[in-house]
């Protein structure tokens, strides 16, 4: 290639060219036009994590595709782990060392922000509201209350709050269009109560705009953007839309109520593709990247699916065990939670007290919590159940305020989501590069999420770390033969 490229990645989460093919090939490509595009215009290949269970988690294999190292290197283990606790550079941090300008819009443990040529919006499930510049702390603020309200961890704004919300949000690139699209959710909700599931799609409409704006004003040489929606649908409601494999089929409720996620997710990715493909000039290359895939969630232990069980109050679990040392409680994905114990000693006793937590199921004595240690931080997880709690009790012998007796699962813990876990992580994700110079139709051979690191350093004119163990991609933009030269490859117009 003969000029270096800007590069634009656009992460969705999870999704895979399985879950794609199958939607080609129900419904045609005019159902998914983009996805169809980006293979007819680009170079495209199915992507594979390097990771696997128990490590086989986005926080980890997206670290790995920003680092360009295994998860042994950069160390991530939980989710939003603070920047400072990764131990190598990720893509932004590389380029802004180079003097290049810089854009991040919810990338996963880009927390805290940092002063750059460009902008810094954390993901959505961050510890705080910060930004870089300031002045977009809105869109923040607007991210976590969205997922901590969908989450049952924080209780909605009210409608005056909402309405100075909208006023300051649509001075930073908030659409009248999309506005719509939000009343018109509002008013499907109250028509149809099983359609809020559709709400999760309004994030990412509400973040392209502010990205949009930013990415117009700022013209970062490289740039981050994602979104989990895709991810949430495929966990949530895969055998609403496809029972084939599963134990227990879907019910006939269950279809007709959540049936339509899972393809509702890959078309709004499809959509959200073409709103990129416009923001594109000859000088940028957009790469399509997911970390990894998922498929059906079939467990021979949770045969009836898992039931996932979450906090009812984090704060009622801390009296009981203690908060000694505590200085910080976020809550994540659901259903876990962040404690930030700075104190080493204190943190090894919660740490201690809460892997103590036991709970009886049928008479039958197990672990009720997972706790991981990172840094000064411990993530703690309700561990889901395999059928309904009909009488479940949890005991806590190591806290001195817990009652002897134990707690019935009401008292502390809910299970109260739509649906049991229907997917599961898989290694197969999706990769595509589309741009002026990057070769049309080239289906390239598997990679890993170790390729794209030095492949966008590759792209960018930049030198690629020894450290870095994965491959470039130089296939998707090497010249075609001779015969070829005048391909379509060449004639990339950014699709304006």
């Amino acid at each position: 290639m003969q000029a270096t490229k800007k590069v634009l990645l656009l992460e969705l989460n999870e999704v895979n060219w399985n879950v794609v093919d199958r939607l080609l090939h129900a419904h045609g490509e005019a159902y998914l036009p983009h996805f169809a595009r980006l293979r007819r215009d680009g170079a495209w290949a199915t992507q594979i994590a390097v990771e696997r269970p128990p490590h086989l988690d986005p926080w980890i294999t997206w670290v790995t595709l920003h680092t360009g190292v295994p998860r042994e290197v950069h160390g991530a283990s939980v989710l939003e782990q603070d920047a400072a606790s990764i131990a190598a550079p990720r893509l932004w941090d590389l380029v802004a060392a180079a003097g290049r300008s810089i854009g991040v819009f919810g990338s996963i443990s880009a927390y805290p922000p940092r002063e750059v040529r460009g902008f810094m919006v954390p993901g959505p499930f961050a510890p705080g509201d910060e930004t870089f510049p300031a002045e977009l702390r809105p869109i923040q603020a607007l991210n976590r209350l969205g997922t901590q309200v969908h989450n049952q961890t924080r209780p909605p704004a009210s409608p005056l709050d909402l309405l100075r919300m909208t006023l300051r949000l649509s001075r930073l690139g908030l659409r009248a269009r999309t506005l719509l699209d939000v009343a018109a959710q509002l008013v499907r909700e109250r028509l149809d109560g099983t359609s809020r599931w559709r709400r999760i799609g309004l994030q990412p409409l509400i973040n392209f705009d502010f990205f949009a704006r930013l990415y117009r004003q700022y013209a970062p040489d490289f740039a981050t953007w994602h979104s989990n929606h895709a991810a949430h649908y495929m966990h949530h409601y895969w055998r609403a839309w496809d029972d084939a494999g599963f134990a227990v089929p879907a019910t006939a409720a269950e279809r007709r109520a959540f049936g339509d996620a899972v393809p509702y997710g890959y078309r709004l990715c499809d959509a959200l593709i073409g709103r990129f493909l416009q923001l594109l000039d000859k000088r940028t290359v957009l790469i399509v990247a997911s970390s990894m895939g998922q498929q059906p969630f079939v467990s021979d232990r949770y045969r009836e699916g898992k039931i996932i069980v979450r906090f009812r109050d984090i704060g009622r679990i801390l009296d009981i065990v203690g908060r000694d040392g505590v200085t910080e409680v976020v809550p994540t994905m659901v259903p876990q939670w962040n404690l930030r114990v700075p104190d080493a000693a204190a943190r090894a006793a919660l740490r201690d007290r809460l892997a103590a937590v036991r709970r009886v199921v049928a008479g039958h004595a197990e672990a009720a919590l997972s706790v991981e240690e990172t840094a000064d931080q411990l993530t703690v997880t309700p561990l889901g159940l395999a059928e309904k709690p009909d009488d479940v009790r949890y005991y806590f012998p190591q806290c001195t305020q817990a009652s002897p007796n134990g707690y019935p699962i009401d008292a502390l813990f809910a299970t109260d989501l739509p649906t049991v876990k229907q997917g599961m992580h898989h290694p197969a994700g999706l990769l595509a590069l589309v741009g002026h110079g990057i070769r049309a139709g080239l289906h390239l051979p598997d990679c890993t999420n170790l390729d794209v690191a030095p492949t966008v350093l590759e792209l960018m004119g930049l030198p690629v770390p020894a450290t870095m163990s994965g491959h470039v991609l130089r296939e998707a933009w090497s010249a075609p033969p001779a015969a070829a030269s005048a391909s379509a490859a060449t004639a990339w117009d950014g699709g304006r």
